[in-house]
Order: C-alpha cells, then structure tokens, then sequence
C-alpha cells in the first residue's frame, strides 16, 4: 500500500477486497474489465482502489528487480504529425538501446488517461514519456503521476507539464517565445491588425501561447482586438465558424497566427470556402512545419518546434532515470525558428509601392 513513511509498500487487490469486505476475485474482474461485475461494485471498487493507492500488479518492478526494457508512451492524439515526428525521436534512441515502446493515445481525456497509466504500470514498464492531459476545468492525473514517480517508475513530460510542480522532469519548447517571436515577425512586415487562433482551453501548450500572444502585443505596442482572440476552438472545424464571423462583421486582422497545425489546416482550408485571399486579404503564420506546408498553395510560413529533439532528448534523460539512477531533476526548454514562405505578405512594401 502507498502509505506515508513507506512509499515503496503497495496495495494490493487483497486490501481492496478487505476494505470493501468483499472477494479478492470480484476485485480483480472489476479492475480487469471483466463480466460478473455490476456497474455500482465496479464504480465502488475503482473509486477504493484509487483512495487506496492502487497503481497496479507490476508496480513490484519499482523495487529493480528486474527490467522489461519496455517504455510507456503517452499522446493526446495519434493523428496528429507532431507525435509522429515524436515518436521517430524516441525510437531513434530507444531501438538501439534495446528498449521498445508501448504507445497509448489519451484523447484529450483524463479518465482515459487514467486508464492507460494504469495499464502501462500494469503491463511492467520501466518508464513513462507522457504528455499530460488537463481538461477545461483544471481536471488532470497530477495525483496519479506523483504516485507512480513514488513507486520509482520514472516518468519524464515532454510538450506538457504542470506549470507548478517542480518534481518532474521535461523537455519542453518556450511556447510563450514562439510566439512573441511570431509577432515580431508581422511587426516588421508592417502588420498591425493582428490575431490567435487557439485550439482548446486549459491544454498547457495553448495557455503558454495565449499569454506569448499578450506580452508580445504589450511589447510592440500593438493593441489587441478580443474579437481577433478565438479561444478554445476544439474540435478545430470551429477555426471555420470564426472566420466567417470575422469577414460577415467586416472585421478580419490582417494576420492571425495558429497555435497548432490542426487550426493552420482549417484557417487554410477556411480561408479558401470563404474566398479570403491569402496572403493579400489575410496573411497566416502556421504552427509546426509539416511536409504539406511546402506544397499548397501558397506554401506556409509556420513556427517549426524541434519535435525529433524533443524526441530524442525526452528518451536520452529517461534511459538516465531508469540505467543510471539519476537523481537531478532535468527541465530543457528548446527554442523555435520561423520558416519562412509565402502566406504572410509585406505590408511595407504595399505602402511604398
């Protein structure tokens, strides 16, 4: 059991099923997913298993004995590139360690999160390379993470963290730089009309760049328009429903930029059903630099994270925690680089010509 004094004791389903009084098999079916269960017992016993600590009958493995070479993965969407970009990171230094992954896609949601630690910690991984989730209303596996760091299964955040705990390590882009250095940018192509576009609220990347996006307006001096502020545009088609919003009211920006590149697929895609020109009526700086960047048209000018870095870096820290036991705490914050195209025009140059 995890209790204080002891992090390394256990529960086990025996405590459960002695707590609720009743057998150690009707716990195990209920936490497995098994028939024979009812829905009422099975809630009772997950919510017994939780306020006892329960993380897992491979949490042994916590005690070294032995290693799987086996590392959990977390993402919040496997659809997305820049997990894949990710992942291609993490293999390029795990495969030739002689470790494999086991990869689980959270969703944006913190009871599927939940589940899938778990299962990770269940299935005896050495380690965890998560991206946290944290919902809307500030819902997210804090708690569940400390207890699985305590049973000395080390985990390492990568994108994400928790802004207030200092205890986990991480590798991280200046999010809050990005886009700063985004703004600057338009700056000095003559923009002043500028906007976000943000995808939902509460994910810790979309905060950092919220508040990038203000300090940077404060430091150039370029007053904000709240109505060129779109929050929280999750599921990403709602990029559409703003932008017809904007031109219906004639009150476009003259730029706006994403916040990732699901909202630059759908700003394009968008811009294109709603015949706003870009870059002439509407310029666009997209986030992340994927293949197809290159190859609409016009090609995007983007703010390129260093994702096989993140990758590799993540992995190279974790191997430390799990090979060395390495004790300091590692927090790397990369930095970000504009590539520049063709979907943000000079305005400048309009006004000299």
């Amino acid at each position: 059991m995890l209790m204080e004094g002891n992090p390394m004791q256990k529960t086990t389903i025996k405590d459960i099923a002695k707590a609720l009084n009743i057998s150690p098999s009707t716990v195990s079916r209920a936490l497995n997913g098994k028939n024979g269960v009812s829905e009422k017992l099975s809630v009772t016993i997950r919510e017994k298993a939780e306020e006892l600590g329960y993380v897992g009958n491979f949490a042994a493995r916590s005690l070294k004995t032995s290693q799987s070479k086996t590392i959990g993965v977390t993402v919040s969407d496997i659809r997305n590139p820049f997990f894949l970009d990710f992942l291609k990171g993490v293999d390029n230094i795990l495969f030739q360690r002689g470790y494999k992954f086991l990869l689980t896609d959270s969703g944006e949601n913190v009871e599927k999160e939940k589940i899938y630690l778990m299962w990770l910690i269940e299935h005896g991984v050495d380690g965890i390379l998560a991206s946290p989730v944290t919902e809307r209303d500030g819902k997210n596996n804090l708690e569940l993470y400390k207890k699985i760091k305590n049973i000395s299964i080390p985990i390492v955040f990568y994108d994400r963290v928790f802004p207030e705990e200092s205890q986990f390590d991480s590798v991280t882009v200046d999010n809050k730089d990005s886009i700063i250095q985004a703004l600057k940018y338009l700056y000095n192509k003559g923009h002043r009309k500028i906007g976000i576009f943000l995808s939902k609220s509460g994910i810790y990347t979309i905060e950092q760049r919220l508040e990038g996006f203000i300090e940077g307006c404060e430091l150039l001096g370029i007053k904000i328009n709240e109505e060129w502020i779109a929050k929280d545009l999750f599921p990403e088609e709602k990029t559409y429903d703003k932008l017809k919003k904007l031109k219906k009211n004639h009150n476009l920006p003259t730029a706006i930029i994403a916040t990732n590149n699901k909202i630059t697929k759908q700003l394009i895609s968008a811009s294109k059903k709603l015949n706003i020109l870009i870059p002439n009526t509407l310029s666009i700086m997209g986030y992340d630099d994927l293949t197809e960047n290159e190859i609409i048209s016009p090609p995007i000018t983007c703010i390129k994270q260093p994702v096989f870095e993140i990758g590799r870096i993540a992995s190279t820290i974790l191997l430390g925690k799990i090979e060395n036991d390495e004790t300091k705490t590692t927090k790397i914050v990369l930095k970000t680089e504009i590539v520049e195209r063709n979907s943000i025009i000079n305005l400048n140059k309009n006004t000299l010509n």
